[in-house]
């Protein structure tokens, strides 16, 4: 398959399970279970199989999955990341800011993305040197280049250390910007900074699946994608994520 037909695998997937957990929102916001801030619901293991039952089908890679985990494949060195509910709390809270994340990703690095908000009808998604789109129509990142006159999209993801040491250096961080948005979705705060309504990115403490369509969308529009290992370079090991428009300093 090419590229922009790995895409369109992956806006049907994310479609399938995107229509799935409006539908079915009622039923299936449940909770399953809690460990610390992590909240696992009936709707993440549900959309999660209707998007591997399409993807395994029709393509031989490797999926990475935030439920199941790893799903083998004939193919190594590529590797479809997944997080079929990304918002889970959201989700089962009623905030609209929720969505499906399908991404291809090569040797380490997100190239195909796709992020299917269906409470907000917003379907982002970016293939590496081809474009980046919301609802097909093409998007880019922003040209603010001053943090101070900048938005930043951050937050403490579930598995982030939150020890006084760090919180302070999250605390620097995030005020050197005119205004923070944390929304609670990875991947619906990446794509908004392909979008260029919010100028960079920066979580510690996320996962490849929270991550991968959102920053394949970023460097679609155009933007710069960081991505670093916390602990490990394994792409199922918590990471460093900063992405932004090019022009601001994220240090």
């Amino acid at each position: 398959m090419t590229d922009l037909e790995l895409l369109a695998l992956a806006q049907r997937a994310a479609a399938r399970a995107a229509a799935a957990l409006l539908d079915s929102r009622d039923a299936w916001r449940a909770v399953e279970s809690e460990e610390g801030r992590e909240v696992k619901l009936q709707a993440d293991r549900h959309a999660e199989a209707l998007i591997i039952d399409i993807l395994r089908a029709e393509t031989p890679y490797r999926i990475l999955s935030e439920e199941i985990g790893w799903v083998d494949g004939a193919a190594e060195d590529v590797v479809w990341a997944v997080d079929p509910l990304d918002g889970s709390v959201n989700y089962a809270q009623g905030f609209p800011h929720w969505g499906v994340s399908v991404a291809l990703v090569r040797a380490g690095v997100p190239v195909i993305g796709v992020v299917d908000c269906p409470a907000l009808d917003e379907v982002f998604s970016g293939v590496e040197g081809e474009g980046a789109w919301l609802n097909g129509a093409p998007i880019r990142v922003s040209d603010v280049a001053d943090p101070q006159r900048g938005v930043l999209m951050s937050g403490i993801p579930a598995r982030a250390a939150t020890d006084a040491e760090t919180m302070a250096a999250f605390t620097a961080r995030i005020t050197r910007w005119r205004k923070v948005r944390m929304i609670g979705s990875a991947a619906c705060a990446l794509a908004y900074v392909g979008a260029g309504r919010a100028d960079a990115y920066h979580e510690t403490g996320g996962m490849m699946w929270d991550v991968a369509g959102g920053c394949a969308i970023v460097s679609a529009a155009g933007g710069r994608v960081m991505i670093g290992g916390v602990d490990s370079d394994a792409l199922d090991s918590r990471l460093d994520v900063r992405a932004d428009n090019g022009h601001v300093d994220l240090a």
